[in-house]
């Protein structure tokens, strides 16, 4: 559970999919303790991270990405209003 100083510094925490990308992603929780790793790697890095049981994931057609990633890459947003700055 947050406590109250982390609500503070983010006192929204919802995430949204891009309008213009709803059709292909989907979110799921990993329930199994099986080695998955996330498609992608964070910057500065040379490798894939490991996906943990109970994670939340993002997927985009076959490949699997942790929420840090997806938000990276566009699949999240934290913008409420996505639709109105869409590329149009």
């Amino acid at each position: 559970m947050e406590n109250e100083t982390d609500q503070n510094q983010n006192p929204d925490a919802r995430l949204y999919v891009p309008v213009n990308e709803t059709d292909n992603i989907n979110l799921i929780v990993k329930r199994s303790s099986s080695k998955e790793y996330c498609f992608s790697k964070f910057p500065g890095q040379d490798h894939f991270h490991l996906l943990m049981h109970g994670e939340i994931m993002v997927t985009n057609g076959h490949d699997i990405y942790c929420v840090d990633c997806a938000i990276r890459h566009g699949f999240l947003t934290r913008d409420r209003l996505n639709w109105q700055h869409r590329k149009r």
